[in-house]
């Protein structure tokens, strides 16, 4: 099996699936992360390229991921006037610690909240199950 795959009784995650879920972020997006890290601090065009996508769609990519501190974007100024941008990927174990952070703190979210439930809860939900 795929290290990159976990199956539970009711669910499977990939890393894929986790990243979109705890960044806020599309599939695509993690393609270009993890794209961006394997290739080092790359430019807009390179990282289309390696993707077979346009210049455009990757672009916008890289706007999610700077947003979500995934990438960060450095203004490379040239010497006869004018810049462009190179885009850096944060390193995976940063990646990896946010994942196990996240993850726990909703584990302990999740305990708090099921600890609450009352019998009456449950009733009102067979209540609204029966009506919908």
């Amino acid at each position: 099996m795929s290290k990159l795959i976990f199956k539970t009784p009711c669910s499977t995650f990939t890393l894929e699936s986790i990243m979109c879920c705890i960044f806020g972020i599309k599939p695509f997006d993690v393609a270009v992360y993890l794209t961006l890290l394997k290739e080092g601090t790359s430019r807009v065009n390179t990282i289309a390229e390696l993707l077979n996508r346009d210049r455009s769609t990757v672009q916008r990519s890289f706007q999610n991921l700077v947003n979500v501190g995934l990438v960060k974007r450095k203004q490379v100024n040239l010497k006869g006037g004018g810049y462009f941008y190179n885009y850096e990927a944060i390193p995976f174990s940063e990646v990896q610690s946010i994942i196990v952070d996240t993850m726990e703190e909703w584990c302990r979210e999740v305990k708090k909240w099921i600890t609450k439930i009352e019998d009456k809860d449950l009733e009102k939900y067979i209540k609204e199950f029966k009506n919908n």
